[in-house]
C-alpha cells in the first residue's frame, strides 16, 4: 500500500508525535509498504527553522525510505494561543493545496494533537477518494479548556468542538493512544466502539537500552556523587511541573538529591523563575536534547518523575516518557491517576503517588533514595515489561492490520484494542 500520513511534527523534531510517526512509518516500510509524510519544516518548539532547512512552499526529502514532503507554514513558538492557531491553519491550507502532488495514495492518515491537521487529512482523503484514519493523541478541545486556555462558552471552543464531532463521525476509523480515550470518545460523542482502535505508545529497543556510559556521563555532568531525580519532556501546562519544584524545596536539606529538568515548553520560563525565587540550588534546567542523547539522561538518573495534572481528562493517558524510562531500567515515580497508574503497578516498575501532591512526591523520592536494591529491581521489571508488551515494531504491525482491512474493505473488520494494557 501507499500510505499518506499528515502531521505537523516530524524529525528532526523530537517530540512524541514526531517520534511516533517516524517510527511507525519506518516499520511499515520494513513490512513492504510505501509511506509518504506530509508535514512542515521543522521548527518545534521555538517557531524557528532548524539549521539546514528553508521554509519554502513545497520540498521533498527521503528519510530512511520515507518520502517526506514539507510545505510552507506560518511558524509560532509553542506558547500562547492565537499565533499557534494561525500556525495550525496555515499548515492545514498548505497541505490541502499541495496534496495533489502526492499521487497513487491508498489511504490517508492524520494525527492530532491539533485537529487542523485532521481537517486537512479529511479533505485530502475526499479529494483522492481514499479512506481516512484519524489519530487522536490528545482530546481537543477538551484539553485546552481544562488547562484554562479558553472557556467552553468561547466561540473558538464551540468551533473546535463542532470540528471534533464532525471528524469523529466522518472518518473511516479512529486510532487512540489508550483505552481511556477510546471510552471518552465513545461515550462523549456517540461513536461506535468498533470504529475506535487503541495503538499505544512504545519504544525502539535498539535506541532505549543501557550503553554502559552511566558513570562517564555523570562525571561529565558533575553528578558523580548526586542522587539524580530526572524529569525529561515537555514543560507544559499538562504536566504541573511546579510540584517537582515544591518537592525539591521540601528535600533541600538532603544535599545528595539533585533535580534535573530536561526539555522545553510554554511553562519553562515560569518554572525557572520559580526556582530562582525559592533559591533552589538543588535544581538544574537543561535545554531540549537530540533524540539520540535522551537515553544517556535516563541511564544517568537514579529515578525519574512522570507527572500529570489532576483532572479526569488525563485519566486515559499513557505518557510516552513512561515507556522510555522503563526501557532504560530507570524506576519511575508516577504522579498521576488512571490508566497510567494501573499500567505502572502492573509492570511493578516504580511507585505511584497522588497527582499534584508535592509532599507525597518528596516522600517517594526519599524512599527510593534509601532503597537501592528496590530501585534496581523495579528498573529491571520495567525493561522486561516494555520488551514484552510495548515495542514500536509490535504495535506498528497491529496498526498496519487496521489499515489493510480498511483499504481492502473487509466486511468482518474488528477493531484492535490494547489487550496488553489491560491484562
Amino acid at each position: 500500500m501507499h500510505i499518506l500520513f499528515i502531521t505537523d511534527n516530524f524529525p528532526p523534531e523530537t517530540n512524541a508525535p514526531a517520534s511516533r510517526t517516524y517510527e511507525h512509518a519506518r516499520e511499515w516500510i520494513r513490512l513492504g509498504h510505501k509511506v509518504s509524510v506530509l508535514t512542515c519544516v521543522p521548527n518545534f518548539p521555538y517557531g524557528r527553522v532548524y539549521d539546514g532547512y528553508r521554509n519554502r512552499a513545497f520540498q521533498h526529502e527521503l528519510m530512511d525510505g520515507i518520502n517526506v514532503y514539507r510545505v510552507w507554514s506560518y511558524m509560532a513558538e509553542n506558547k500562547g494561543f492565537a499565533r499557534r492557531v494561525l500556525d495550525f491553519c496555515s499548515f492545514m491550507v498548505s497541505s490541502i493545496f499541495w496534496s495533489p502532488r502526492i499521487r497513487g495514495v491508498d489511504v490517508v492518515i492524520a494525527t492530532s494533537p491539533q485537529f487542523f491537521a485532521g481537517v486537512a487529512g479529511y479533505v485530502i482523503s475526499r479529494m483522492k477518494r481514499r479512506p481516512f484514519i484519524l489519530e487522536v493523541r490528545d482530546l481537543w478541545p477538551e484539553q485546552i479548556a481544562t488547562l484554562g486556555v479558553i472557556t467552553e462558552n468561547n466561540i473558538i471552543y464551540r468551533l473546535l468542538a463542532w470540528m471534533a464531532r464532525y471528524m469523529y463521525h466522518h472518518c473511516d476509523q479512529l486510532v487512540t493512544v489508550g483505552e481511556g480515550y477510546q471510552d471518552q470518545i465513545a461515550r462523549g460523542y456517540g461513536i461506535k466502539r468498533d470504529r475506535i482502535n487503541v495503538i499505544p505508545n512504545g519504544i525502539l529497543p535498539e535506541l532505549f537500552r543501557k550503553s554502559g556510559t552511566r558513570e562517564a556521563f555523570r562525571s561529565k555532568m558533575g553528578w558523580k556523587d548526586k542522587f539524580i531525580v530526572l524529569y525529561l519532556g515537555t514543560h507544559g501546562m499538562s504536566q504541573k511541573l511546579e510540584i517537582i519544584l515544591e518537592a525539591a524545596e521540601i528535600l533541600r536539606d538532603m544535599k545528595e538529591v539533585y533535580f534535573v529538568f530536561v526539555g522545553d515548553g510554554a511553562e519553562k520560563q515560569r518554572l525557572v523563575n520559580m526556582k530562582k525565587e525559592k533559591k533552589l540550588d538543588n535544581c538544574l534546567f537543561l535545554p531540549m536534547q537530540p533524540k539520540e542523547k535522551v537515553p544517556c539522561f535516563y541511564e544517568a538518573a537514579d529515578v525519574c518523575i512522570v507527572p500529570l495534572r489532576c483532572c479526569n481528562l488525563f485519566l486515559g493517558n499513557y505518557p510516552s516518557k513512561m515507556f522510555e524510562a522503563m526501557a532504560m531500567e530507570c524506576p519511575i515515580i508516577l504522579s498521576a491517576a488512571g490508566k497510567s497508574a494501573e499500567l505502572l503497578e502492573r509492570a511493578d516498575a516504580g511507585n505511584v503517588v497522588q497527582p499534584e501532591a508535592p509532599g507525597e512526591l518528596a516522600r517517594a523520592i526519599k524512599y527510593f533514595f534509601y532503597s537501592p536494591v528496590e530501585r534496581k529491581e523495579k528498573g529491571k521489571n520495567g525493561r522486561r515489561f516494555v520488551l514484552n508488551h510495548f515495542t514500536r515494531a509490535f504495535w506498528a504491525k497491529k496498526y498496519i492490520a487496521i489499515i489493510e482491512k480498511l483499504v481492502s474493505g473487509d466486511a468482518e473488520y474488528e477493531n484492535i484494542t490494547c489487550d496488553r494494557c489491560s491484562s
